[in-house]
């Protein structure tokens, strides 16, 4: 059997094959546009934003084709930074979120939720609207791929979740050997990769490098590109010695992490030696880290 697809067609798989999606992009720059203007004027501390009826407004957009989201919610806590700087944190949450299907047979996501906190300063004229959109737009883009991987899974959890990520995103690549391994673990998780990778994809693109040394100057600024190259040069033996000198706290963190990993669902929690557990994620490290540059790499492909 021949199977013949048109460049488009061939152009969305090639994309998607590594990480990155223009369409993800679009919906994270179009809920920035619909809410950025509005968060700006926020003057309580927290509220909640609704866009809906989204099938009719954006009926025909190759985004909403391929992304049918059809009502979106978006609750915003601002805080005032002590200084000029800002801050933003996305996190999308999928309970709430349904797919239906139309009479037509085509299909609907209804209630795409996310949560933001915004850090700015009180001080709203001394913003610089174009980099807070940036920043804002690139961190939907990242929230927006995993509702598109749920979307794709019709709203079934990877199997990787395990509640697991919850526990490994509190770590901080910049942090001490237990934070770092922590933060390793949550995105060497493959459905943060997806997401980083398109984050990466969104940042990128929006600064429209001119060729492959403007781009791979653009790469490296990235925070994604540290998180690949700290799991590739990662060595159990280096860790194993600064964890032995961290205090009684940071060890019963590290506890929590490595039961997490050994998790296997009806059975009794084991608990591996520290040495055996930093060596036994050490290829995972290895081979995730190289996957994540690659996928990184293979970026200038596609934006």
């Amino acid at each position: 059997m021949k199977v013949i697809v048109n460049r488009n067609q061939y152009e969305k798989v090639i994309k998607e094959s590594r990480g990155y999606s223009k369409s993800v992009e679009k919906w994270g720059d179009y809920v920035t546009d619909e809410l950025l203007p509005l968060v700006l004027k926020q003057e309580v501390e927290e509220d909640v934003y609704l866009l809906k009826k989204l099938s009719l407004k954006l009926k025909g957009k190759d985004f909403y084709e391929e992304i049918p989201i059809d009502s979106i919610i978006v609750s915003v806590i601002i805080n005032n930074s002590e200084n000029d700087e800002a801050m933003v944190d996305i996190n999308y949450n999928p309970y709430w979120t349904q797919i239906i299907q139309n009479e037509d047979n085509t299909h609907n996501i209804l209630d795409g939720e996310f949560d933001m906190v915004l850090t700015i300063p009180e001080d709203r004229e001394t913003i610089d609207y174009g980099t807070l959109h940036y920043y804002i737009s690139s961190f939907f883009s990242h929230e927006f791929m995993h509702l598109y991987e749920w979307y794709k899974r019709e709203l079934k959890s990877p199997k990787e979740l395990k509640g697991c990520a919850t526990i490994y995103q509190n770590g901080d690549i910049n942090g001490d050997a237990v934070d770092r391994i922590g933060y390793m673990l949550y995105v060497s998780l493959s459905f943060e990769m997806n997401s980083f990778i398109q984050q990466a994809g969104t940042m990128i693109s929006k600064r429209n490098p001119e060729d492959k040394q403007q781009f791979m100057t653009y790469l490296k600024e990235l925070p994604m590109y540290k998180f690949a190259d700290t799991m590739i040069n990662y060595d159990p033996d280096v860790y194993f010695e600064e964890i032995n000198n961290l205090p009684k706290d940071r060890i019963t963190e590290l506890t929590k992490i490595i039961l997490c990993y050994y998790y296997e669902a009806g059975k009794t929690p084991k608990f591996k030696p520290i040495d055996k557990f930093l060596k036994d994620i050490n290829k995972q490290f290895m081979i995730r880290g190289e996957g994540l540059k690659r996928k990184l790499l293979r970026l200038i492909t596609v934006i």
